[in-house]
C-alpha cells in the first residue's frame, strides 16, 4: 500500500519542532502535541503549516513525488544523498 498525504504529514511531524509548527500557523502547540501523540488527527490546515515549515518538502508532502531539479525533495531522498556523499558515516 502506498503512503498517503496524511502518512507523509506524520513523517514530517516526527522531525519537526512543535514550537516551530505552532509559530508557523494558527494551530497551537497543544494541538500539535495531541496530533503527535495520536490523540487528534492531522488536518488540511496542519498539512499547509508543515509545507510552510518544510518548503523543500512541499511537493513531496502533497504528491509523494520529488523534483530535485526544482529543489523539491523528501526526507528519504535527502538521507540517501547524505549517505552517498559520506558513505563511511553511520
Amino acid at each position: 500500500m502506498s503512503e498517503g498525504i496524511t502518512d507523509r504529514g506524520y513523517r514530517l511531524l516526527g522531525i519537526a519542532s512543535l514550537k516551530a509548527l505552532a509559530e508557523a500557523g494558527s494551530t497551537d502547540y497543544v494541538r500539535w502535541q495531541n496530533i503527535k501523540r495520536g490523540k487528534a488527527r492531522i488536518g488540511a490546515n496542519e498539512i499547509e503549516i508543515l509545507g510552510r515549515v518544510f518548503p523543500c518538502y512541499r511537493w513531496w508532502l502533497i504528491t509523494g513525488d520529488v523534483l530535485p531539479e526544482n529543489g523539491q525533495t523528501s526526507p528519504d531522498y535527502d538521507e540517501a544523498n547524505r549517505n552517498l556523499a559520506n558513505p563511511n558515516a553511520g
